[in-house]
């Protein structure tokens, strides 16, 4: 769940987590803005239970979250999610089903279920403040998550991955724009420059190259290679641990380094040299098995824009 959690916040401005001895009714919180507290937040408030979330529990989370913010701590936040991998009991379910029902069972309920429980040796009365926080709190977005739930939610995909040897699946075929994008700039730059040496000229620009009836084609196929790359690279960075497709990425390097750093007639023998060879390595892993040549190919145009493996030196 913690695995889940890194994931779910990582689109915030910032994130935090709060859970212990003076959490004030907050766990793992997704800021909205850099204004943190004093602008939107999102609370996920994850339990690790051998059973459902009881209604009792729920309530008391959810009481903890209006009397801190009646009290000026914090305001309410934009919503508020349970997670607990046995999930929450029925009558939870009916209450977040019914948000408006939800919103009137905490001013009927107060006294019975919260107020004893929020404070220890204290009984917490339902003031005007605190009736004003339910009053203005969105119950609608009050949502619950199972382990089921947890499941089939896209940002717990890399931890089934991680710990359960899930199959992500391949990865969606690239998309080559007709126009050049600013990231290929600095290989395209390069194989550029290395076709005017093979032809002992010098091509004004990519598209001069591109019109060349020998390395015009060559070029085409280049690119194709590098959006291939990239697509793949999108695919599993969503898709698994951070670590994998780093650790994909120095298991290719390492299998054409050497053949990089040989003897070449020229520059553009190398080029060929080290797509060959990459097309030969086979990296470890998950996404090695779906790395199919033209990735491999394409993460070297990666290397060459990066400096890693630059293609003119």
């Amino acid at each position: 769940m913690t695995d889940w959690a890194k994931r779910r916040t990582r689109d915030y401005v910032g994130t935090q987590r709060w859970s212990g001895t003076g959490d004030m009714g907050r766990d793992v919180v997704g800021y909205v803005t850099r204004q943190r507290h004093e602008g939107e937040w999102d609370n996920f408030q994850c339990k690790q239970l051998s059973s459902r979330l009881s209604e009792k529990a729920a309530f008391v989370e959810l009481g903890k979250i209006f009397m801190h913010s009646a009290a000026g701590e914090y305001r309410l936040p934009r919503a508020y999610t349970f997670v607990a991998p046995k999930g929450v009991v029925r009558n939870v379910q009916n209450f977040v089903a019914h948000p408006e029902r939800f919103r009137q069972a905490f001013l009927d309920r107060w006294n019975e279920l919260v107020a004893p429980e929020l404070v220890e040796n204290q009984v917490v009365t339902l003031t005007p403040e605190i009736r004003d926080a339910i009053g203005r709190f969105a119950f609608d977005s009050v949502y619950w998550l199972d382990a089921a739930g947890l499941a089939e939610d896209e940002y717990a995909i890399p931890a089934l991955v991680k710990w359960f040897g899930y199959d992500p699946g391949a990865a969606p075929p690239g998309v080559t724009p007709d126009l050049l994008q600013d990231e290929e700039a600095p290989y395209i730059e390069q194989l550029v420059g290395l076709y005017g040496e093979r032809r002992n000229t010098t091509f004004a620009d990519y598209d001069a190259a591109l019109a060349d009836p020998e390395w015009g084609q060559h070029l085409r196929e280049q690119r194709t290679r590098y959006f291939e790359a990239a697509a793949f690279d999108r695919y599993y960075r969503d898709s698994t641990p951070p670590d994998y497709l780093v650790a994909f990425k120095n298991d290719l390097y390492h299998g054409v380094v050497d053949t990089h750093h040989d003897r070449h007639s020229d520059g553009l023998a190398r080029v060929l040299k080290v797509l060959a060879q990459a097309s030969q390595v086979s990296p470890a892993g998950v996404l090695g098995r779906y790395a199919k040549v033209p990735v491999k190919q394409g993460t070297c145009h990666q290397f060459a824009n990066e400096g890693r493996l630059p293609w003119r030196k």
